[in-house]
């Protein structure tokens, strides 16, 4: 996705930004059947999204990131829900991610953010049927995963893997040159969400964006030891 500019999404408060999803309520309640027979979030709904500033919330503020009280996007999930299920569920899933993604070494934040702070992550944490191999500088991944809500809007993702280290939970990030979308979203709710399946045929994956959570310092996913938290809170 690309930067957002606008004026709107500078600093503004908690309140100001609940007050904004609030006024998305009536936008996204009119888009509620077309997202379900899109089977995906609308393009125009990702714009409102970015033009509001409520993507940046769990971005790390060092990429432009916005110092809000915590638990701010919870109750903004919960106010897009009154005007689209679908629609808060994707918000929901690409802020959760945005926040893990401050868990990685700070090379590989600095990929992500590269072109700014509006960019939306989605996930297939578990490790799914992937294989990796050991390279010079990293892994080379295949494999398939479900469930990837959001995808079809994702410039990257962030998928579980196994073999990696001592076999405990790992995951990877994936630029969306390096895996193809699967529509297996075929159900009877919540269909807007396009939780579809992922395929990566053959993709290098460097050692920086690989991240280990049982080598984080205390079992807490605050980031790498040689970098300082993303978070004013952590």
């Amino acid at each position: 996705m690309a930067a957002n500019t606008g004026s709107e999404v500078k600093n503004p408060t908690s309140d100001e930004l609940l007050q904004r999803a609030a006024n998305l309520v009536p936008t996204l309640k009119s888009r509620a059947a077309l997202t379900e027979e899109l089977r995906r979030i609308p393009e125009e709904t990702i714009q409102d999204f970015l033009s509001s500033g409520l993507n940046r919330i769990e971005v790390p503020n060092r990429f432009g990131g916005l110092d809000v009280a915590d638990g701010l996007v919870f109750k903004v999930g919960e106010e897009l829900a009154r005007g689209c299920a679908s629609s808060s569920w994707c918000y929901s899933v690409w802020s959760a991610n945005a926040y893990m993604v401050g868990f990685w070494p700070l090379q590989a934040q600095e990929e992500l953010y590269a072109d700014g702070p509006d960019v939306l992550f989605s996930s297939s944490l578990t490790p799914g049927t992937s294989t990796v191999e050991a390279m010079n500088g990293g892994y080379q991944l295949k494999g398939r995963w479900e469930f990837s809500s959001g995808c079809d809007s994702a410039s990257w993702l962030i998928l579980g893997v196994a073999g990696v280290g001592d076999g405990g939970r790992t995951w990877v990030l994936v630029p969306r040159q390096d895996f193809e979308i699967v529509d297996t979203w075929f159900v009877s709710g919540l269909r807007g969400t396009g939780s579809k399946d992922i395929v990566v045929e053959d993709a290098f994956i460097p050692d920086y964006r690989v991240l280990e959570t049982a080598t984080l310092p205390g079992g807490r996913y605050t980031g790498k030891p040689a970098i300082a938290s993303p978070f004013p809170s952590l």
